[in-house]
């Protein structure tokens, strides 16, 4: 019945319960299973932030090649551009981290073909999409996030991939 599976996480409780369907589905139906997380928007928690700094994640000191601090107005364009990069890479590095347990979590469910991408974008379009261009034949997602409040004010995710889904869908409470 199924034979490509998609399952998307942003490495929430919900999130770890659809990696654990989608396995149990992957294992029985001898189906692929590929894993996507879609990065943050924004800048990630201070306190994301921080652990990364400390557990190496990202390296949090820039090439001090050149010295705007003497040229007006630059030194603060610096120090912003700095702040994006380092705030881009702790998202980066915290993807890879949810993707690299999510795939050892869907093989340790049983899974036995299993791949994971990291994509940016907005979360629903990104996994429809990705579906569309595994040819999956089922999308699997939690049902609920990591942001309450976003969910609040944009719509639910899970909502949006049922919408835009072209294969069926199955929402992991």
């Amino acid at each position: 019945m199924y034979e490509r599976i998609i399952v998307a996480t942003d490495g929430s409780s919900c999130g770890n319960r659809a990696i654990v369907a989608a396995a149990d589905l992957s294992q029985k139906y001898d189906a692929d299973l590929s894993i996507v997380h879609v990065l943050m928007h924004g800048s990630p928690p201070e306190s994301l932030q921080r652990m990364a700094e400390i557990e190496h994640l990202v390296d949090v000191h820039p090439d001090a090649g050149v010295a705007f601090n003497n040229v007006p107005g630059m030194a603060m364009s610096a120090a912003h551009v700095t702040q994006q990069h380092v705030a881009h890479a702790v998202i980066e590095a915290i993807g890879e981290k949810v993707l690299e347990r999510a795939v050892e979590a869907a093989k340790d469910a049983g899974a036995k073909t299993v791949d994971g991408v990291a994509l940016e974008g907005d979360a629903a379009r990104k996994i429809v999409d990705a579906a569309r261009d595994k040819n999956a034949n089922l999308i699997v997602l939690g049902s609920r996030g990591l942001s309450s409040f976003k969910r609040l004010l944009m719509g639910s995710v899970s909502q949006k991939v049922s919408q835009l889904s072209e294969c069926a869908c199955l929402i992991v409470r």
